[in-house]
């Protein structure tokens, strides 16, 4: 056993049922090791591989010691080049586990989020949906090595849940339309665990917010994999803090509400679908386009960058895209200067006693501008450092006209941590929402993107956006 551990307490114990010494550090990069040593070898476990551990029942004879299982998920990569991962669930059975492990680490009650009564019909209102085009395509891989093997370990096999896997980028929207929603307006309770980006959580709450709810609607619980590129959601709300992609937050968290906010649209403004080739309407409401989000709204640099970026060639790079889209942006080939986006904003914010005011920003042009309702765009991208989870809280972050060397400069400041906020040439603040008249002739710069969708606005018009006033989901965290 290493020496640096050696002064931490050991206790006998068993694994794979083979007597063996346990130590446990906690603390680290890894936030503990439960180190294991038997006469001629010696492993570790990691924490951040660690779901929780659980009183084993299988085949236990009487007088015999409570065993125990540790639930892990192992990450393996086959070349330094692969882009995709590869997971396994890993159960050890174990005795007699250190104290200090254990309380860290025992989960002693069931999560009831996943044990959801069935319909009088027999079908299941657990339901996993597996988006087979989310990131670089990994959700399959990990539904068949790893979730529904855990899943069966805390006795729920594949007859206890609906699995849908999807065929389209409407996949996900269809089955909440026509599965989730009907059973939600009749009182059901219903969990989804979505192995997906932000776009399947995203799809959800535009089917449900878009849609007629009843009196008796039971908000779904989704219990999120993050599956994504960037996975904003689940890195501002830690389901992502871990090697388990957040089926520790599965197993372990409870349902909490998941605030929204509403992107309104003048007259003709499209989706844009196909890499940009295609456009689609927008949902209506009062003669406006209308887009609900959970994550961000923006234009600008951001808008484009996301847009440039949706391409089959660049998700193979994973969350590298965005960065390589936003470099072309800064300096594209021609030599020319990067794109200065013009427009008027308009803030609105509450004073002191909670009234509302406009607040109009005096200059037109901008380089960056965003209004989130989380703090992570990727996992060390911290660009709302004031964000808290799930606070529902918009926060506007803009750059105005400065250069493409500070621009950079100051998003740099964010994946290190923070401090671009309180930069001179940085705008941040809490707000109740904001308006954009876009002021440009060339549709490329008129790209608004709406968690990972992208909007164009027609010449001449303009988006709004504001805090939701209903929530109709619930994020297990």
């Amino acid at each position: 056993m290493p020496a640096l551990i050696m002064d931490f307490p050991a206790v006998t114990g068993t694994a794979l049922g083979r007597d063996v010494s346990f130590v446990y550090k906690n603390g680290g990069e890894n936030g503990g090791t439960l180190f294991l040593s038997w006469d001629g070898g010696e492993d570790h476990i990691y924490d951040r591989e660690v779901i929780g551990v659980i009183k084993d029942t299988r085949g236990r004879r009487k007088n015999e010691i409570q065993p125990q299982l540790i639930l892990r998920v192992v990450t393996s990569q086959s070349s330094p080049e692969a882009t995709k991962l590869r997971f396994a669930f890993e159960p050890l059975p174990v005795t007699n586990l250190p104290q200090n492990y254990l309380e860290a680490h025992l989960m002693t009650n069931a999560p009831e989020h996943l044990y959801v009564p069935p319909n009088k019909d027999g079908s299941r209102n657990l339901h996993v949906i597996v988006s087979t085009r989310s990131g670089v395509g990994e959700a399959q891989q990990y539904y068949n090595d790893v979730l529904s093997v855990a899943l069966s370990v805390i006795d729920l096999n594949a007859e206890t849940y609906q699995t849908h896997v999807t065929e389209s980028e409407k996949s996900v929207t269809e089955i909440a339309e026509k599965i989730i929603l009907p059973r939600a307006n009749d009182g059901v309770a219903q969990t989804i665990l979505l192995l997906s980006g932000d776009g399947g959580i995203v799809d959800t709450v535009n089917a449900l917010l878009l849609a007629s709810r009843s009196e008796k609607y039971v908000k779904p619980s989704i219990g999120l994999i993050c599956m994504g590129t960037g996975n904003a959601m689940a890195n501002s709300t830690g389901l992502n803090r871990d090697a388990t992609r957040g089926l520790t937050s599965i197993f372990r968290g409870v349902p909490h509400s998941l605030p929204t906010f509403k992107a309104n649209f003048s007259p003709g403004s499209v989706f844009l679908t196909d890499e940009g080739r295609k456009t689609e309407p927008l949902p209506q409401e009062s003669g406006h386009g209308i887009v609900h989000g959970v994550v961000v709204c923006s234009w600008a640099l951001h808008a484009s960058l996301v847009a440039d970026s949706d391409t089959t060639e660049y998700r193979k790079y994973g969350s590298q895209r965005f960065q390589m889209a936003a470099k072309a942006l800064m300096a594209p080939d021609d030599g020319s200067a990067p794109h200065v986006y013009k427009g008027k904003i308009t803030l609105y914010k509450s004073d002191d006693q909670g009234r509302e005011y406009s607040e109009e920003i005096p200059v037109t042009s901008t380089s960056y501008i965003i209004a989130t309702l989380v703090s992570n765009f990727e996992q060390n991208l911290l660009i709302s450092p004031h964000s808290k989870p799930l606070d529902g809280q918009l926060r506007v972050l803009r750059f105005g006209d400065i250069s493409a060397a500070d621009v950079m400069r100051l998003l740099g400041m964010a994946f290190r941590g923070g401090g671009h906020e309180k930069d001179e040439m940085a705008q941040y603040a809490p707000i109740n929402g904001l308006k954009i008249q876009i002021d440009e002739p060339d549709a490329r710069w008129r790209r608004v993107c709406v968690d990972g969708k992208i909007v164009r606005v027609e010449e001449g018009g303009y988006f709004e956006v504001r805090k939701g006033s209903e929530e109709v989901v619930e994020l297990v965290a």
